[in-house]
């Protein structure tokens, strides 16, 4: 088994992670995926994804969750769009602010792309409302 939770750049990953609305170990979601990459992938994702591109000072963490909803929604990546939409709204985002990213997007990206995305907020709305409450 993978041991990479002690290096520096995982640790900062998961604290930015954390920070930024993700569920404490939520790269550890990465391990039991598939035994022979899920290993792999927490420690990519743990160490340069967060560790590094996320830690950078140069753009504070709403401004590079924007960036990523946009680039997994141009990308048509509902799954991971679904992930990072619950995370928006953890890290403080409003609804609306999460709908007015897909609106901005119909000028750069188009309907198709803009309208599939706000199916998939209302979605993932639509299961946060249906939870019952902690």
């Amino acid at each position: 088994m993978f041991q990479y939770e002690n290096g520096d750049r995982y640790q900062q990953g998961e604290q930015i992670l954390e920070a930024t609305g993700a569920p404490a170990k939520a790269l550890h979601h990465w391990r039991n995926i598939e035994p022979h990459v899920g290993p792999v992938i927490d420690r990519m994702l743990g160490e340069f994804c967060f560790g590094d591109v996320w830690a950078r000072p140069e753009l504070d963490p709403r401004t590079r969750r924007v960036i990523t909803i946009t680039a997994i929604a141009v990308l048509g990546r509902p799954t991971l769009l679904r992930t990072h939409i619950r995370a928006a709204l953890a890290q403080g985002f409003t609804r609306a602010e999460v709908m007015e990213i897909f609106v901005h997007l119909i000028a750069y990206a188009g309907f198709p792309v803009a309208l599939s995305c706000i199916e998939v907020a209302t979605e993932v709305f639509a299961s946060i409302d249906a939870e019952p409450e902690a």
